[in-house]
């Protein structure tokens, strides 16, 4: 008799289409969990190119089944545009277009903002979202639904900055926020207001993986298989971070997702925090001690990471 294989999570993924949400997207992939649906946020990409590569990493995964929704929520404060356009190189690379698009049944026809309520009420169990994006669209489905609460057992973030800099770099802010907090401030307020676990990447552990040469180079040597063909042109492609921002690419959302398969990588803490809505510091993430408890990722263990990464990949 065939054991059946039940899967350790049942997962909606919530991206918005960096180069390193890709890079999530092929690792979740690799994974025992379910992936339900997989929801795309015009936040820091063009929607239309990440759309696409997200039904090619699928296909890629042969998992051409899993519903892809597209994002029509913005949050106030838009990426800037020249971190949007990646999806549109990645969409061309050669290991992503060897053939056609597979067929696949029609897509569901809501935003995703509203899909994401309808792949929440068809679980048969508590799942976990995993957001690699801004909140904005959990935080419609809470505001809208707010007994989605009871069928969330985890949500997964990366977002927020303690004890290190943001990576905002707009007039008149202060630069102490991280981008997916500060694109949408009053999402996050928005989630933290809810009774669901929480399990926060923020920037300071984010920091301790950046996308080393050793790292990217490393996926050459199996060079000819598809996942780590993709694996290594999009880390390639983070090349120049340093040069034209000043601070290096690092694995922020390949590194939250890793905590699905692989929690051991980490310690963590509780921390009590709020959010930031107004003012130069908007989107700041900060302690306070009548503020929302969240299991924060604290170090990461760096050299088993990218390891993990290799071994899932190639």
């Amino acid at each position: 008799m065939t054991e059946t294989r039940t899967p350790a999570r049942t997962v909606i993924m919530d991206h918005d289409g960096s180069l390193d949400d890709l890079l999530s997207l092929l690792l979740l992939t690799r994974y025992d969990v379910d992936l339900k649906g997989v929801a795309v946020t015009p936040a820091d990409c063009l929607l239309a190119p990440a759309l696409s590569v997200t039904h090619r990493i699928l296909d890629l995964a042969d998992l051409p089944h899993v519903q892809v929704a597209p994002g029509s929520l913005a949050g106030p404060h838009p990426f800037p545009m020249a971190w949007r356009t990646d999806a549109l190189r990645v969409e061309a690379l050669p290991v992503l277009n060897r053939f056609p698009p597979r067929a696949r049944t029609p897509g569901p026809d809501l935003p995703a903002h509203e899909q994401l309520v309808k792949w929440i009420e068809q679980a048969a169990t508590p799942l976990t979202i995993l957001v690699t994006g801004p909140l904005t669209n959990l935080a419609w489905c809470l505001d809208k639904h707010p007994w989605l609460e009871q069928a969330i057992s985890e949500i997964v973030f990366m977002g927020g900055a303690f004890d290190v800099e943001g990576n905002v770099d707009e007039p008149g802010h202060d630069g102490s926020a991280e981008w997916n907090v500060y694109c949408d401030p009053k999402a996050v307020q928005r989630v933290f207001a809810t009774q669901i676990p929480i399990t926060l990447f923020p920037l300071d552990v984010t920091n301790q993986v950046p996308v080393t040469d050793e790292f990217v180079r490393a996926f050459g040597a199996h060079y000819g298989n598809p996942a780590s063909d993709l694996a290594g042109s999009l880390l390639a492609m983070t090349f120049g971070t340093v040069e034209t921002v000043g601070s290096p690419y690092c694995c922020w959302d390949s590194l939250a997702t890793s905590y699905l398969a692989a929690p051991e990588l980490f310690t963590f803490d509780q921390i009590r925090c709020d959010v930031v809505v107004d003012g130069a510091s908007e989107g700041r993430t900060v302690r306070a001690d009548d503020g929302r408890v969240v299991r924060c990722a604290i170090t990461v263990k760096q050299e088993d990471f990218y390891r993990h990464c290799l071994q899932l990949l190639t």
